[in-house]
């Protein structure tokens, strides 16, 4: 009896443990949303405003939606085999997350290198500007990501063996650690394709421009 008794006042805490986690995380989420938001917004009116010269998107940032939509696939997945503890195929496809995850950052970097080259043979760069800023920003958020998923990836290696894994598995903050993971990293994944296409929009020269 002493035992039940522990058990559950130990699952009651987490359930109320569990919620401020993910309420903070949200509020969190929502912060940055407004920042992508407000930067979108003052981008849109300053195109208005100056009209842009027409900009291919860096052929890297392409590479670098598929890729980061494919680490949302592989880290689904990573959630769905521990719930079922199917614990070497949460380690692969975590891992496969976060090399995803760092390639994610070096296609971003190569299209930074073709956004310079662009650079010098545009006149008007307010363009290239915001566009610096908002990948940049969210090149941050992707390093926030990879620094927590590099920590339950080691973990996760660390518990190599089925006992060890299952053990950490019923491990209450360990649950709460990975399911505020999943939700980081689906919506910074989520994120950086709505900041594509938007980009996608906001390099195509302004209406005004067009016209002279």
């Amino acid at each position: 009896m002493p035992t039940n008794y522990s058990t559950q006042a130990k699952g009651g805490l987490l359930t109320r443990q569990k919620e401020p986690y993910q309420f903070m995380m949200w509020l969190g989420l929502a912060g940055s949303s407004l920042i992508f938001i407000s930067l979108i917004a003052i981008c849109f009116f300053r195109r208005e405003s100056l009209g842009w010269e027409e900009i291919a998107m860096p052929g890297a940032f392409w590479l670098s939606s598929l890729l980061i939509f494919s680490s949302s696939v592989t880290l689904f997945e990573a959630v769905l085999a521990f719930r079922t503890e199917r614990f070497r195929h949460y380690r692969i496809c975590l891992a496969l997350t976060f090399i995803l995850g760092v390639i994610f950052t070096i296609t971003q970097s190569v299209g930074w290198l073709e956004l310079f080259e662009m650079a010098e043979s545009v006149s008007n760069k307010s363009s290239l500007s915001f566009i610096y800023l908002i990948t940049g920003l969210h090149f941050l958020h992707i390093l926030g990501g990879l620094g927590f998923l590099g920590i339950l990836l080691t973990e996760a290696l660390r518990n190599a063996t089925y006992i060890d894994a299952f053990v950490y598995s019923v491990n209450g903050p360990n649950l709460i650690r990975i399911r505020l993971l999943s939700i980081y990293w689906h919506f910074i994944g989520g994120l950086w394709l709505v900041l594509f296409f938007m980009m996608l929009f906001l390099l195509l020269p302004s209406s005004h421009h067009a016209t002279v």
